[in-house]
């Protein structure tokens, strides 16, 4: 169960610039927030983080986030929500991967709607504990 005073949230994201946006965002917003730009000893890192929400890039380099996505909700980790991002439009339409992510966003987007987004699946998360 995540922590309404300060939730944390896991962010994955290559590109350093945008990694730095979304977690000024969501560190102004009150979040605790752990940045990667890469998946290296994933698992290790969510299971000492214990995230309440995860954030991941659908490109990270040679790494597709959608097989990340997967390999988290097969895992202990399962019960994270993650909100898949980004800049290529309907990428996200496979059916392989469509139900190993819990909500998507297009890059660019505005603050309010990651900020909205975000919140909508922690509540749905803590409706469900």
């Amino acid at each position: 169960m995540f922590s309404l005073s300060q939730p944390k949230i896991l962010i994955i994201e290559d590109h350093l610039a945008t990694l730095d946006a979304i977690k000024m965002i969501f560190e102004f917003e009150g979040y605790i927030t752990m940045n990667l730009s890469n998946a290296i000893d994933l698992h290790t890192k969510v299971a000492a983080f214990k995230p309440d929400i995860i954030l991941i890039d659908i490109l990270l380099g040679m790494t597709d986030g959608r097989a990340i996505c997967t390999e988290l909700k097969l895992s202990a980790h399962g019960s994270i929500p993650i909100l898949l991002m980004s800049s290529r439009n309907n990428i996200h339409n496979s059916a392989f991967y469509k139900t190993h992510w819990d909500d998507y966003i297009e890059k660019p987007f505005e603050m309010e709607v990651i900020i909205q987004r975000v919140r909508m699946l922690l509540s749905k998360k803590a409706q469900q504990d």
